[in-house]
């Protein structure tokens, strides 16, 4: 804030200032070296270095540089904790669509699929989606920058779970799969074993739904957050994606729905 009021918007600002404040510019000389190796690892696309710069609660500030070669992330799993469950699958959103890594198909081929990425975008992936990933495959994300949208939104003034900021802020997804939870997805994946081909295509579309909704979020949360700021920041245009057009059995939502035991996980 101090830099903001002396009129320093920018790295580039801060190196051309003949004085900012008496305190600041004892550390000049130390501070423009780490300007100057933030610049050079930004021109690399290192977002590692920034994953380890800056605060979770910042971390929103690398999205606007690093969004275009972003995974969008969700996981299902059979249960809380990966000591006693494990992954169903793994959806992944990027800029040429949706990707769907399934347990016992195709789920090994995620970390080599995950090295491509300079960013990784979750809602909760802090507490559950990348250590249950991790449990898994061991250390996948560290070289990689992580948006937990859980916590951008919330200091955005959004809180809640996914699918209640999603109708706040009129994103999201098809009438019928709103009515799924994460308990539901157990039981999608439960009846996908016996054979139901229905269940295993509701599965992933609610898994791809989840993803698909991550990056309107992100650019909403970015926007708002930024305008905060007493500087001048240029909000984010959408950038474009993909349609999400996989089949889904509206009548095994209905049946799940009919069904359904007392809620004890939810997406």
């Amino acid at each position: 804030m101090e830099l903001w009021q002396s009129g320093v918007q920018t790295w580039d600002d801060f190196i051309a200032a003949d004085s900012i404040t008496s305190r600041i510019d004892g550390q000049r000389d130390y501070l423009k070296s780490l300007i100057s190796e933030s610049q050079e690892r930004l021109e690399e696309k290192n977002a590692r270095y920034f994953n380890s710069c800056l605060s979770s609660r910042d971390m929103w500030r690398v999205y606007a540089d690093f969004r275009t070669n972003a995974a969008f992330l969700d996981i299902e799993t059979t249960g809380l904790s990966p000591d006693s469950s494990h992954i169903t699958m793994v959806g992944i959103l990027d800029s040429e669509g949706y990707s769907a890594f399934v347990y016992d198909e195709n789920l090994d081929d995620l970390r080599e699929a995950m090295e491509k990425y300079d960013l990784v975008v979750t809602f909760n992936g802090t507490s559950f989606d990348l250590p249950y990933v991790e449990h898994y495959f061991g250390r996948m994300f560290q070289d990689m920058a992580h948006i937990d949208l859980r916590f951008a939104l919330k200091r955005a003034g959004y809180s809640g779970g996914l699918k209640s900021i999603e109708s706040r802020l009129k994103v999201g997804r098809p009438t019928s799969l709103t009515a799924l939870t994460g308990y539901d997805a157990i039981t999608l994946w439960r009846q996908w074993r016996k054979g139901d081909h229905g269940a295993r295509e509701t599965l992933i579309r609610y898994n791809a739904e989840d993803v698909a909704s991550l990056p309107a979020l992100a650019e909403i949360a970015y926007n708002e957050l930024a305008e905060r700021l007493p500087i001048d920041c240029e909000p984010l245009t959408p950038l474009h994606r993909h349609d999400i057009d996989l089949p889904y059995d509206e009548d095994v939502i209905e049946q799940i729905v009919a069904n359904r035991r007392p809620s004890w996980f939810m997406a």
